[in-house]
């Protein structure tokens, strides 16, 4: 059988989020936290993807953007489903 073995890499410094990037099984993946929430962004190892530095060059401004505009969606739905509104 496959044995899946995941190693921490390494982390991605950032003001808001927590980055933390694994290796398992020719996959590299990709862990990004916001308080409660977490995204998982998995990426099959390549030819252009061979280790973290790669990885790490692949977390740009737009892609963080995008990321936390999931994060601000996320955050909607966990509020409305804890304090939902109450009919008039």
């Amino acid at each position: 059988y496959l044995q899946k073995i995941m190693r921490t890499i390494g982390q991605i410094p950032h003001a808001w989020f927590r980055i933390t990037a694994f290796q398992s099984n020719n996959k590299f993946i990709l862990k990004i936290e916001a308080g409660p929430f977490e995204q998982h962004y998995k990426f099959l190892e390549s030819d252009q993807l061979r280790s973290f530095e790669d990885l790490a060059a692949l977390v740009t401004v737009d892609f963080l953007d995008r990321v936390k505009t999931i994060f601000d969606d996320m955050n909607r739905a966990y509020r409305s489903i804890l304090f939902p509104e109450k009919p008039a």
